[in-house]
């Protein structure tokens, strides 16, 4: 027993050693690591370039401003297009180039700090057994390194040669295909990507590529001999019983060649080109054209009914072009057809019927007066609005459909209330007839009403409760169309009246409604302004004003044994009467005294008739 516990005791030693010793490695390490992260804290980690410069341990703002003024020189020197003698230098500036210092420094500092803890370790270690380097974070005008190159290309760039005939008068000469010798764009602009994003300035080899004609030929006898009866003769268009000639002259620009067979077999064929014969077919295309016909609908106010599309035409340049052709390669038919294609319409009358603009669901009507310009505004809205189309589930706009109210889109002044109650002149006038029929309109067709506003002032012309106001910007007038088929809204304005009915497809809706008495109703003050257009003690309104009021309109909705109720709350608020008093002196003389005795005009002020507070034309 006594020689056996000393092999226990070694044993178990050994045993701890092996457990020790990758513990302590592993303290060493982990205690390394945060020594080389405190020695990088707020630093670029070691190791790291930036386009080739070692900023290994350098603080950031150090490292932005050293990079910054690195990129000044940088940017100073001008980079060399170089090819044979050529020579082409070109600041970066010129390119629209901008580096950003800050951000390629911010680069460079992610390195080892971005991920997680392993992946963060993982990046630190290998930089100890290799350098990394940054690419400079900026950007490059794309457009202005192309005009760049295309500079270049101008100079440098031989064309391939496609293989084609020649007119000189009355002789044709074979021009041989050859290949050309141009600028490989995409690789010279990957090339000056890589150096412009980069702290060096350095001459930059051209790189030219071997470009091939679009038309080779094999075999070009023939094509002369084709070309040659070609432009023998004019041609003859025809359409209907319209025709046009197209002289010898007009076939030989029109002429383009191309190449029919393979390999061995290939043969130059001439033939007329739907590009080149574009200016020729011009008029002619003017003359056969025919406008495609959406299809609409015609209504009376109670049905709609739908007036059929018709497809329009219009010449077929291709078509026409394979005709002329054909034609020119005839020795004695040299008669070809105009070809014309269909053009749809917008609409064709299947759309419109899927559409279900049939019955009118709802109208409103209201009478107005005023001046002609008045008249004319409400003309000019309704006819805006006329024909509108909404969409299932789609939201009709005043101000979107109307736009803006400017001489330019055919508006007048006329009267216009605004926010304080005042009546003044302004473009679009009277449109506010407008926006409150078509309000009521779609009131009694029971559409969802989005946006409404009543006037500042009460017009009693309008049905109590049932005004609406718009101005450009805001108010608006809004309502959804929550059927679900589209809604066509039609407007009929005579000088006296105004009309809207909207067509669509009756689903059983009722609309009923309720309108409270007058609430809030607070009395009407007084207010007198001094002014020196009246005589010192007369008197005249300026402003009727009105009393405060308000008041609600409740509807109801019942489609399909559902019932929805809104309430419309609109309140007129008390508008002073103005009253202006006189100011300006009486003018006095002295003459001599009559004979007679008579006696002086009345000099007092006529008491003004009180006028109702609604009989102004609205906004």
């Amino acid at each position: 027993m006594a020689k056996t516990r000393p092999k226990r005791i070694s044993s178990s030693r050994a045993h701890l050693r092996r457990v020790l010793v990758p513990i302590a490695l592993m303290g060493v390490v982990v205690l390394l690591l945060l020594l080389d992260a405190l020695l990088s804290l707020g630093r670029i980690h070691s190791g790291l370039t930036i386009s080739g410069i070692d900023f290994g341990r350098m603080p950031r703002e150090e490292a932005v401003a050293e990079l910054s003024h690195l990129v000044d020189e940088s940017m100073a020197e001008p980079l060399v297009l170089v090819r044979d003698t050529y020579r082409w230098p070109v600041l970066a500036a010129d390119l629209g180039v901008e580096i950003d210092p800050a951000a390629t420094v911010e680069e460079a500092m992610a390195i080892t700090r971005k991920g997680n803890l392993f992946q963060q370790l993982a990046a630190r270690v290998s930089l100890y057994f290799g350098d990394r380097d940054v690419r400079l974070q900026g950007t490059i005008d794309q457009e202005r390194m192309d005009k760049i190159i295309s500079l270049v290309a101008e100079k440098l760039d031989l064309p391939p040669v496609n293989a084609s005939l020649k007119f000189e008068g009355d002789e044709i000469t074979i021009i041989a295909c050859r290949d050309g010798f141009v600028v490989d764009r995409p690789v010279l602009r990957y090339q000056l990507h890589e150096v412009l994003l980069s702290l060096h300035s350095t001459d930059v080899p051209i790189p030219m590529v071997a470009k091939s004609p679009n038309v080779k030929a094999a075999d070009t006898s023939g094509a002369k001999e084709a070309a040659k009866l070609m432009v023998s003769a004019p041609i003859t268009l025809t359409h209907e019983d319209a025709t046009w000639t197209m002289p010898t002259e007009s076939i030989k620009l029109s002429l383009d060649f191309t190449v029919t067979g393979t390999r061995s077999s290939e043969k130059l064929v001439p033939y007329v080109s739907p590009d080149k014969v574009q200016e020729f077919l011009q008029e002619i295309s003017e003359t056969v054209r025919q406008k495609p016909r959406k299809a609409t609908w015609e209504t009376d106010g109670t049905t709609a009914t739908i007036i059929p599309a018709l497809f329009g035409k219009e010449l077929d340049t291709v078509g026409t072009a394979a005709a002329l052709t054909e034609a020119a390669s005839s020795k004695s038919q040299r008669v070809a057809q105009v070809a014309i294609k269909e053009t749809p319409p917008e609409r064709t009358t299947e759309q419109a019927q899927a559409m279900g603009i049939a019955k009118s669901i709802g109208s409103y009507t209201t009478k107005f007066t005023g001046s002609a310009n008045r008249v004319s505004n409400i003309q000019r809205a309704a006819s805006l609005i006329d024909s509108t189309l909404v969409e299932p589930g789609g939201t009709f706009s005043f101000n979107n459909t109307v736009g803006q109210r400017t001489e330019e889109r055919g508006f007048k002044t006329a009267p216009v209330i605004k926010e304080d109650g005042r009546l003044e002149d302004d473009l679009g006038g009277g449109i506010c007839q407008v926006a409150t029929t078509l309000f009521n309109a779609a009131f009694f067709t029971g559409l969802p009403i989005v946006q409404r506003e009543n006037h500042t002032l009460y017009i009693d012309h309008y049905p109590m409760g049932r005004d609406a106001t718009v101005s450009w910007g805001h108010p608006d007038l809004q309502f959804r169309n929550d059927t679900d088929y589209w809604l066509l809204i039609k407007a009929y304005a005579s000088s006296n009246s105004v009309t809207f009915a909207i067509y669509g497809t009756p689903d059983g809706r009722k609309v009923t409604y309720s309108t409270s008495d007058w609430q809030n109703i607070v009395k009407q003050t007084e207010k007198r302004i001094k002014t020196d257009e009246l005589p010192l003690g007369e008197t005249r309104v300026k402003d009727y004003g009105q009393d405060g009021r308000s008041c609600t309109v409740t509807r109801t909705v019942t489609v399909n044994s559902q019932t929805r109720t809104h309430t419309f709350y609109s309140n007129y608020p008390m508008v002073p009467k103005l009253i202006e008093e006189g100011t300006k002196s009486k003018e006095t003389t002295t003459t001599t005294a009559p004979t007679t005795t008579t006696a002086p005009p009345s000099t007092g002020s006529p008491t003004p008739t009180a006028l109702p507070t609604t009989t102004l034309p609205s906004g």
